[in-house]
Protein backbone atom coordinates (compact mmCIF):
# COMPACT_ATOMS: atom_id res chain seq x y z
CA UNK A 1 0.00 0.00 0.00
CA UNK A 2 2.81 2.42 0.86
CA UNK A 3 4.39 1.69 -2.50
CA UNK A 4 1.14 2.68 -4.25
CA UNK A 5 1.04 5.96 -2.34
CA UNK A 6 4.67 6.65 -3.21
CA UNK A 7 3.99 5.90 -6.87
CA UNK A 8 0.98 8.24 -6.84
CA UNK A 9 2.99 11.02 -5.20
CA UNK A 10 5.80 10.61 -7.73
CA UNK A 11 3.33 10.56 -10.61
CA UNK A 12 1.56 13.67 -9.28
CA UNK A 13 4.86 15.54 -8.92
CA UNK A 14 5.96 14.53 -12.41
CA UNK A 15 2.66 15.71 -13.89
CA UNK A 16 2.93 18.98 -11.96
CA UNK A 17 6.44 19.63 -13.29
CA UNK A 18 5.35 18.83 -16.84
CA UNK A 19 2.39 21.22 -16.55
CA UNK A 20 4.66 23.98 -15.25
CA UNK A 21 7.12 23.45 -18.09
CA UNK A 22 4.28 23.48 -20.64
CA UNK A 23 2.89 26.70 -19.18
CA UNK A 24 6.32 28.35 -19.18
CA UNK A 25 6.79 27.38 -22.83
CA UNK A 26 3.32 28.74 -23.62
CA UNK A 27 4.20 32.13 -22.17
CA UNK A 28 7.66 31.99 -23.77
CA UNK A 29 9.65 31.74 -20.53
CA UNK A 30 12.65 29.55 -19.85
CA UNK A 31 11.73 26.56 -17.61
CA UNK A 32 15.15 26.90 -15.93
CA UNK A 33 14.00 30.23 -14.42
CA UNK A 34 11.92 28.56 -11.73
CA UNK A 35 13.40 27.42 -8.44
CA UNK A 36 13.11 23.76 -7.55
CA UNK A 37 10.16 23.32 -5.21
CA UNK A 38 8.84 26.83 -5.79
CA UNK A 39 5.06 27.14 -5.72
CA UNK A 40 4.99 30.66 -7.18
CA UNK A 41 4.66 29.50 -10.78
CA UNK A 42 1.18 28.40 -11.64
CA UNK A 43 -0.45 29.71 -8.49
CA UNK A 44 -2.86 32.56 -8.20
CA UNK A 45 -1.25 35.53 -6.51
CA UNK A 46 -4.11 38.01 -6.71
CA UNK A 47 -7.00 37.66 -4.28
CA UNK A 48 -10.32 36.57 -5.69
CA UNK A 49 -12.96 39.24 -6.24
CA UNK A 50 -14.99 38.17 -3.18
CA UNK A 51 -11.90 38.32 -0.97
CA UNK A 52 -11.02 41.83 -2.19
CA UNK A 53 -14.55 43.07 -1.44
CA UNK A 54 -14.37 41.73 2.09
CA UNK A 55 -10.94 43.27 2.58
CA UNK A 56 -12.35 46.65 1.53
CA UNK A 57 -15.08 46.27 4.15
CA UNK A 58 -17.75 45.72 1.52
CA UNK A 59 -19.81 42.65 0.89
CA UNK A 60 -19.87 41.31 -2.64
CA UNK A 61 -23.19 42.02 -4.31
CA UNK A 62 -25.40 39.06 -4.99
CA UNK A 63 -26.22 38.34 -8.67
CA UNK A 64 -29.96 38.91 -7.95
CA UNK A 65 -29.23 42.43 -6.73
CA UNK A 66 -27.30 43.20 -9.90
CA UNK A 67 -30.16 41.95 -12.09
CA UNK A 68 -32.69 44.11 -10.22
CA UNK A 69 -30.52 47.19 -10.70
CA UNK A 70 -30.19 46.47 -14.42
CA UNK A 71 -33.97 46.17 -14.83
CA UNK A 72 -34.61 49.60 -13.28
Amino acid sequence: MAEDNTDRANEYESERKAEIEDELERIDRDPDEINEGSTDVGSQSAPRRDERSKQDGQEAEEPDELEEEAEE
